[in-house]
């Protein structure tokens, strides 16, 4: 009897004990799935918190982009607007210049036209660099990479330059010869750089200091150095030295220039594989050195084309323009040449009229007409069989990348960008109105878009 009680309160205390467990268990299930939907709530709230602050960065990111193409457009804009009156102001100071002769200046007047020239000259190379700072960062950059000698781009901006050097009593050493040096760059881009760092070596150097230019080749390609003898920079200073805007303190002096070179500059090489870096100490110059990329390909020959003669033969010349002080300086300018008829249209369907009327010799058209543009205008004379072979150049502010290349498309013989440089529409005009001159061939004056 003894042992069936036993046996009975052992089954009895592992029931109860079997129950504390169930009892239990049951509790820390529901705690696990209180904390697991506690969880659930937290990372659904999470991840609701996630996509929202996605699409926030979404909507900045589109907004950022906007801002920098509204951005992008405006500077594009605002360089064809300045361009416009530069071209007066450029191109009537320098028909004054070259009439001294036959209307001579007095010696106040003429100061004040070389400081209407020179701030004209200024102003131009400011837009231009904004123009390119927007084609670079707007992605239209366009490039023409081939095999060079960066030598000889290099000595050719040290000839251009060395009146300025003199002008500042400084030395500019041209770098010495190097056998075999070949680099892969666009040749007017790499002129552009290499004309941007030798001038500022040249503005902040001091009276009588120097302007070296050193070349290296080696395995991984070729490197161009311009050292300077000027005040150098604090350490401090370097990491601005590639902004744009940013004149490292140097606002107050009296050094022209806005903060553009530099950033246009390191750009400008980053886009043809290469690239531009930088070594200043305070109190001993500095050093800019670009790395090009190696070219192992064989040079093309060179073939030289004849500067055309300034003598300009007998001609009508017809010149499409709405814009009145443009359409005063050509008349100017076609005096100065000599024996050039010049007939003005000022609207697109006036153009086009007057062309089937006089049959002119050559065509000059501005771009942005009333009634017609200049690509209609020039799609319209090409159509018709009384004007489809008149040689038709274009002449426009619209000086961006895109504007050039679709002038090229549209089968300009040349295209001519404002302020008109006169030495430029004289080769044009020489070479529309030579008898082996073709309509088919696209040029783009390199005169009047060098810094560009």
């Amino acid at each position: 009897m003894e042992l069936v009680l036993v046996v009975v309160a052992l089954a009895l205390s592992g029931c109860w004990a079997g129950l504390r467990m169930a009892v239990k268990a049951r509790r820390e299930v529901g705690i696990l799935r209180r904390i697991n939907a506690t969880l659930e709530a937290c990372s659904e709230q999470r991840a609701r918190e996630l996509q929202a602050a996605l699409t926030a960065a979404e909507g900045q990111a589109a907004q950022v982009e906007a801002a920098h193409r509204a951005k992008t457009e405006f500077l594009t804009s605002m360089s064809h607007e300045l361009r416009t009156p530069l071209n007066a102001v450029i191109g009537f100071s320098d028909l004054m210049r070259m009439n001294e002769a036959q209307e001579p200046l007095t010696h106040r007047q003429h100061q004040a036209l070389e400081q209407i020239r020179d701030a004209g000259a200024r102003l131009l190379v400011l837009v231009d660099e904004v123009l390119n700072l927007a084609d670079i960062e707007g992605g239209r950059l366009a490039l023409n990479v081939e095999r060079l000698d960066p030598l000889l781009v290099a000595r050719q901006v040290c000839e251009a330059l060395r009146p300025m050097a003199e002008a500042a009593e400084v030395e500019l050493r041209e770098p010495p010869p190097v056998a075999g040096l070949a680099a892969r760059a666009d040749r007017e881009r790499l002129r552009q750089v290499l004309t941007a760092l030798i001038a500022n070596a040249v503005k902040y150097n001091r009276p009588g200091g120097a302007v070296l230019i050193e070349a290296r080749q080696s395995a991984e390609g070729v490197s161009l150095s311009v050292h300077d003898t000027g005040p150098g920079l604090p350490a401090a200073r370097m990491n601005g030295l590639f902004q744009p805007f940013n004149r490292l303190g140097r606002e107050a002096s009296d050094v022209p220039g806005a903060g553009l070179g530099l950033a246009v500059a390191r750009r400008l090489i980053d886009a043809m594989g290469g690239r531009l870096e930088a070594e200043s100490r305070e109190g001993e110059g500095a050093v800019f050195t670009m790395y090009l990329p190696a070219s192992a390909a064989q040079p093309r020959p060179l073939i030289a084309s004849p500067v055309p003669a300034a003598d300009l033969p007998e001609a009508t010349l017809l010149y499409v323009e709405d814009n009145p002080s443009n359409v005063a300086l050509m008349r100017h300018v076609t005096t100065a040449f000599g024996r050039l008829r010049l007939h003005v249209a000022q609207t697109g369907p006036e153009g086009l009229a007057l062309a089937r009327d006089l049959r002119p010799d050559v065509i000059i058209l501005d771009i942005n007409l009333p009634g017609m543009d200049g690509f209609e205008l020039k799609a319209r004379l090409g159509e018709d069989p009384l004007t489809r072979t008149v040689p038709v150049l274009a002449l426009s502010a619209g000086a961006a990348l895109a504007d050039i290349r679709r002038g090229r498309e549209a089968g300009f013989m040349e295209y001519l960008t404002k302020p008109l440089q006169i030495p430029a529409l004289a080769e044009a005009l020489s070479r529309a109105l030579s008898p082996v001159s073709t309509t088919g061939d696209v040029a783009v004056r390199a005169g009047a878009i060098d810094a560009a």
